[in-house]
């Protein structure tokens, strides 16, 4: 084993000497000197938005600062010019010599490279500003100087801003509060006097606090943490009377907590600094350290784990002092309800530090350090016996793994690495020979999932050690069978530690045989895994939707012109219009229920349909039902690889009816030349580039090897449902029937949309510019086929004499009866369907 081992000092107690043996740290990198940088990044640019989208507001507030100008020049006695001097001399001559003189020359250097980083950020924004920032950002940061508008960012400010930032401690000097103050003076009196606009200098503030805390956290600040004498006093105050202070130190090699001779020590709070103390009297202590500089750590990964988890309460910040106190309380409350684990009998403050004094386990070995030949149904036992006396009371330890559980002597007998047998452990348990750690995660007065969750994870972890079947009886043992069965939807990866998972090879079969074994025995228990996760890849796929819903309604939704266009059609011909396409619903439906290899109810595949619309708001043209359809088959256990085919074989079919109709239709009016369609630049680009890529791929032995390797099972899996579903003539009949149904209901919508504004065309027509647009929507993949669809539907009326602008106006109506409107209603239709596990 190699370690580390850290130097040993001295401290003095009264009369006595303590010895240290300790790797004190003399500057820290402090995590929320990193969230400074990205909150100060972010403020930058809702500053900026601020200035273009909400241009009235920043003006009015800075009319009324400059509303205090005049009374400002009043009782001004010294000149502007001359108090920016003073702002730009005095704090880097008062806290370079003040640094020096206290011999802190990287300190003087770390706040000379920020006040360099805030110049260089304050010329890099301008210089962006004004190469691509919008008009309305450059006037709203400038001000007029004489007759001309002049871009401000004052640099100065955010120099010294940056200078101060980087230099400052939590016992911030004298020269640094006055150099603030002096600081803020000089930012009122230039936004007052119009030297600098508001905004301006807002931004030039946070990027002087940007540079100034990458310059912290660049180079480190001074610890504040206790160490040595600090140390050592704060366990003074605690009342005990330390003989040796040994820092414990983790064996990465072996995942192992050990101290400075490489003993392992039964100690579990891995995250924080970590002592071994002995006292005059001859006894032994662990002693837990809590350094503020990580606390900010302690609350993100607590605000993480309530965001990605439903099993954990929302909990408000917690300071340095107040986590402690939970610990302790965490400690009492565990041990009260009969559970063996390390009592606390001290705290103490110290520095920025604050000091927890537990007592040492006996000499253990870690549960996860066990053969499954030493782990006896009696230990197992023993485990469950502690976990439900905790749940009992309330308590939930919320983050169970092999390593919270340590196995002591028990009756006089150490374990060993040999093997046990069985068949000589004797019954009758010492509640002291199992310890249960890590209950700081834990919450008092937790729910029912909570508790249900530690359960769950109590069978995994088990598990992992001696095997699924002996978990498995070990729990029927200990737990009801009815409440037994009701953990088989949790037992799923998100509800189980990362070191449990570890363990279980491959963990999401594993996990997968005993939700199975949970509930084989009740048939009425839930068998698809609940929900545990508030934010999934189904929320993040939900968020980016709504987002692009949102960016695409507000950049191609005109209103002004959809208004006009409402006014000027009659209203009874739209509403008819919007019930037309209604129906097409039924007709989609009918069709993938026609192709569906499981029965689904028509009301839900319905629901699905009109979902799709919300969907298809950022998705190409007919890959939002088809993703749909995807969705509901695979809920209802069909194969993957089948429901692909399913969804697959659907769009082919309203393909074959499209293609099919625009035939037809072609003869019918006697004319095969169809209206002419030009592809865009970026289109024949987007062609040309995906023809390239395919022959490249066809061409290299190894790509097409991949490909084929890929494609080939695929193929074979899929190929025996597509040959069944072909070969069904009455379910394809009805397959290709309700995509008549969507084709006929959406060029009646667009023939009473004519109607709408007075106009009468031949049926022929319409259907035949609708089938253009449709063709052209599904070639060129745009979501929902915007800007395609509509400029082909204007095109094809004003070949057939219509009015370019009223064409433009049955085309609005059109698109809003059948898209635009159809949108919240799908949204709500997803989010109904979401809810209720249909997607």
């Amino acid at each position: 084993m190699s370690t580390t081992v850290p130097p040993e000092s001295q401290a003095v107690v009264g009369q006595s000497r303590v010895g240290v043996w300790d790797d004190p740290r003399a500057k820290v990198r402090n995590p929320s000197d990193l969230i400074g940088v990205i909150g100060c990044g972010v403020s930058i640019i809702l500053v900026c938005l601020m200035v273009v989208y909400a241009h009235n507001t920043t003006a009015g507030i800075t009319a009324d600062v400059r509303s205090f100008a005049v009374l400002l020049q009043r009782i001004l006695f010294v000149p502007v010019a001359v108090l920016d001097m003073i702002v730009i001399l005095f704090p880097p001559v008062a806290i370079g010599i003040e640094l020096l003189v206290r011999r802190h020359p990287m300190a003087a250097l770390q706040g000379l490279i920020g006040a360099i980083g805030g110049i260089l950020a304050g010329i890099v924004i301008v210089f962006l500003i004004r190469q691509m920032g919008p008009d309305s950002l450059v006037q709203g940061l400038s001000v007029r100087k004489g007759a001309v508008e002049t871009l401000t960012i004052p640099t100065y400010v955010a120099a010294i801003t940056a200078l101060l930032t980087s230099v400052a401690t939590p016992a911030s000097r004298r020269s640094i509060s006055w150099s603030w103050n002096l600081l803020w003076i000089s930012v009122v009196v230039a936004v007052v006097t119009t030297a600098d606009s508001l905004p301006g200098m807002a931004i030039a503030l946070l990027a002087g606090r940007l540079m100034g805390y990458v310059a912290r956290y660049a180079f480190g600040v001074a610890s504040q943490r206790a160490y040595g004498q600090t140390l050592v006093d704060g366990v003074c105050r605690a009342g005990f009377s330390p003989v040796t202070l040994d820092r414990v130190g983790v064996d990465k090699a072996r995942s192992k907590v050990v101290d400075r001779r490489g003993r392992q020590t039964p100690q579990f709070f891995l995250d924080h600094r970590l002592y071994v103390v002995r006292t005059m009297a001859a006894k032994t202590y662990n002693i837990i350290v809590l350094d503020g500089d990580r606390q900010v750590m302690s609350i993100l990964t607590r605000g993480w784990r309530y965001l990605r988890s439903r099993a954990v309460e929302g909990r408000t910040a917690l300071s340095l002092r107040q986590t402690a106190e939970r610990s302790a309380l965490l400690s009492y409350a565990v041990r009260s309800a009969g559970v063996a684990t390390p009592a606390v009998l001290a705290i103490a403050e110290a520095e920025d530090s604050m000091l927890i004094i537990r007592e040492a386990t006996r000499p253990s070995v870690c549960f996860a350090d066990l053969t499954p030949d030493q782990v006896t149904d009696d230990l197992v036992d023993e485990m469950w016996r502690q976990i439900l006396s905790a749940h009992r009371c309330g308590i939930a330890h919320r983050a169970l793994t092999p390593q919270c559980f340590r196995v002591a002597e028990r009756a006089g007998a150490a374990v060993t690495t040999q093997p046990v047998n069985h068949a000589d452990t004797a019954s009758g348990a010492d509640p002291r020979w199992v310890w249960v750690l890590g209950w700081e995660s834990g919450d008092v007065a937790s729910s029912q999932l909570a508790r249900r969750i530690d359960l769950t994870q109590m069978i995994a972890l088990i598990a992992a050690l001696i095997g699924p079947a002996r978990a498995l009886a070990s729990a029927r043992r200990a737990v009801p069978e009815g409440e037994l069965a009701e953990l088989g939807p949790l037992m799923q990866i998100p509800a189980i530690p990362k070191p449990t998972r570890d363990r279980l090879e491959p963990a999401k079969e594993v996990l997968a045989g005993l939700r199975t074994e949970l509930t084989k025995d009740h048939p009425s228990a839930p068998t698809q895994t609940d929900h545990l996760t508030r934010i999934g890849v189904r929320s993040v796929v939900m968020t980016i939707l709504v987002t692009v819903a949102i960016i695409i309604v507000l950049t191609s939704f005109n209103l002004p012109q959809v208004v006009q266009a409402l006014r000027e059609s009659d209203w009874r011909w739209a509403v008819a219009a919007f019930v037309a396409g209604l129906v097409g619903y039924a007709g989609a439906a009918v069709s993938f229920l026609a192709f569906s290899p499981v029965k689904i109810p028509f009301w839900k595949a319905y629901l699905g349909q009109v979902a799709s619309s919300f969907v298809a708001l950022a998705a190409p043209a007919g890959i939002g039902p088809a993703a749909i359809n995807l969705r509901l088959m695979t809920r209802r256990q069909v194969p993957t690889a089948v429901a692909a085919a399913t969804a697959a074989l659907t769009q082919v079919a309203n393909v074959v009816v499209v293609v099919a109709s625009l035939v037809v239709l072609t003869v019918a009016t006697g004319s095969s030349q169809l209206l002419p369609f030009e592809f865009t630049p970026s289109a024949l680009i987007a062609v040309l580039l995906v023809v390239v890529a395919v022959g490249v791929v066809m061409v290299v032995p190894r790509s097409r090897t991949w490909v084929l390797g890929r494609v080939t099972p695929l193929l074979h899996r899929t190929w025996p449902r597509l040959v069944e579903l072909l070969s069904s003539p009455y379910r394809l009949a009805i397959g290709l029937g309700g995509n008549v149904v969507v084709l006929a209901a959406y060029i009646t919508a667009f023939q009473w949309a004519v109607y709408a504004f007075g106009r009468d065309l031949p049926f022929l027509g319409v259907a035949m510019a609708y089938l253009i647009a449709t063709s052209a929507g599904s070639i060129i993949p745009t979501p929902g086929g915007m800007g395609t669809i509509e400029v082909t539907e204007a095109a094809t009326l004003a070949s057939l004499g219509l009015n370019a602008g009223v064409a433009a106006s049955i085309v609005l109506l059109f698109r809003l009866v059948t898209y635009w409107l159809r949108v919240p209603i799908g949204w709500v239709a997803y989010r109904w369907m979401t809810r209720h596990g249909e997607l």
